[in-house]
């Protein structure tokens, strides 16, 4: 039989994966709590007894969720270049475009630049984004490939919510785009290891 601790860290583990698919499926503004209760079969007050300010104590630890579960990948890889780090990322859009971490994390972003109060619990996780996932410091300036890149990066991400998002149009502009620039050495073999998948052939 579950332990109280171990039920009370399988509630929470349903409520952050629950707010998660909503941001991907929903977006932001139409996240509300009964939509997170409601997928994550668990009551409201069950919300309010694990995160008491609701989306205010829930989101930094959805933030924090997403953002280790990324660098936990990366780090498995051993060392890794900013360069091959934003190839990974839009590969691995373009293999599971339908599951971008993008999505989420730079939906509460934008929302937290006019929310105060969202700001404070998400803000310095997100200051951690540039060393912990794109391997950047934030005082250095980024070479323009890998600027760029990030760029391709965040507007693949944001393109799901506009009139004309189509996944296979998606799809096929991300393999485009890629295909004119050339992979870092050895990325096949870094690219398995990251996704168990082979790297997509350009269309």
């Amino acid at each position: 039989m579950a332990t109280q601790i171990e039920r009370s860290s399988a509630t929470q583990t349903r409520l952050i994966e629950a707010t998660i698919s909503l941001l991907d499926e929903l977006g932001y503004a139409r996240l509300s709590e009964t939509r997170i209760c409601e997928r994550a079969g668990v009551s409201r007050g069950a919300l309010r007894h694990h995160f008491p300010s609701g989306r205010y104590d829930l989101l930094p630890v959805v933030v924090e969720r997403l953002i280790a579960a990324e660098e936990s990948r990366f780090l498995a890889l051993g060392p890794l270049t900013p360069l091959e780090r934003v190839h990974l990322m839009l590969h691995s859009t373009l293999t599971y475009p339908e599951h971008s971490t993008s999505v989420a994390l730079l939906q509460i972003w934008m929302a937290a630049r006019g929310d105060a109060k969202l700001y404070d619990g998400v803000g310095t996780i997100f200051d951690s984004v540039l060393p912990r996932l794109f391997g950047l410091d934030a005082s250095a300036p980024s070479d323009p490939q890998t600027l760029a890149l990030r760029f391709l990066l965040h507007g693949a991400a944001l393109h799901r919510f506009n009139a004309d998002y189509d996944i296979d149009h998606l799809r096929a502009a991300l393999s485009w785009m890629l295909g004119m620039v050339e992979q870092p050495a050895g990325f096949a073999e870094r690219y398995a290891a990251f996704t168990g998948q082979t790297v997509p052939e350009p269309t």
